[in-house]
């Protein structure tokens, strides 16, 4: 299954369980996540930038590739940009190319946008954000 397949499935199952669920709770990581208390299913985790103008990178004519490794060079469409103090829900996390000493990229999930955001750009402090799978494993 390609791996945007496979994103929209785990999207359009978080919707059916954030519909389920209960108020979103602030974990002490900065992240807030959706609880249902029923069967211990949780929503996507939420987070948010610092910097202006984070891009969302996407490539549509060739998705596999910003799939496969994340980059400017492999991701060159912008989808959406956040700016400080945005929130998206991110879906999974992989390795790319490396932003300022931080290798993780974060596929997003805002609004209408839909995309990679590098790790960097997020306000935490760990290179790789907790709660959030590795895309493809």
């Amino acid at each position: 299954m390609r791996l945007r397949t496979a994103l929209a499935a785990a999207l359009a199952a978080t919707a059916l369980t954030a519909g389920l669920a209960g108020p979103a709770t602030a974990a002490s990581t900065g992240a807030t996540s959706v609880n249902d208390a029923s069967d211990g299913a949780s929503a996507l985790a939420s987070f948010t930038v610092w910097a202006t103008d984070v891009n969302v990178r996407d490539n549509p004519a060739d998705p596999a590739v910003c799939d496969g490794f994340p980059s400017p060079g492999n991701c060159p469409s912008v989808a959406g940009q956040l700016q400080p103090g945005q929130s998206f829900e991110a879906v999974c996390q992989k390795q790319g190319e490396n932003v300022s000493g931080n290798p993780w990229w974060v596929y997003i999930t805002r609004g209408d946008s839909r995309g990679y955001i590098a790790s960097y750009y997020v306000d935490h402090p760990d290179n790789q954000l907790p709660g959030v799978p590795v895309c493809g494993a």
